[in-house]
């Protein structure tokens, strides 16, 4: 025996909404007026900020590795006293990196 009424809940089983819905509340999956979203489904944009990503990925390949017995060798000269810092050499590589930046930013 069937009982019919004009005001029974339908299973929407489309993967767009899903769930219960009266029919009255039902939507399209895709809206009807978005004509630049479909002459834009096909179109892949990808956000500047990625080749950034990308450069900065490639130079950490080139980046040599942490030498752990240089780091342990290094805490060790410390502790004892007997770490020298060579200033020239500090700000030489200090004004190379700065001299590196300019020109990557300047390209």
């Amino acid at each position: 025996m069937k009982i019919l009424s004009s005001n029974t809940t339908r299973i929407d089983t489309s993967p767009a909404t899903g769930g219960v819905a009266r029919p009255e509340e039902r939507r399209p999956a895709v809206s009807p007026t978005s004509s630049a979203a479909a002459r834009d489904a096909g179109t892949v944009r990808i956000d500047p900020r990625a080749s950034l990503l990308a450069a900065a990925e490639s130079s950490m390949a080139d980046a040599p590795e942490i030498d752990m017995a240089r780091i342990a060798e290094i805490k060790q000269a410390i502790a004892e006293g007997r770490f020298e810092i060579d200033s020239r050499r500090v700000a030489e590589r200090l004004a190379g990196s700065v001299r590196d930046l300019i020109l990557t930013r300047s390209n």
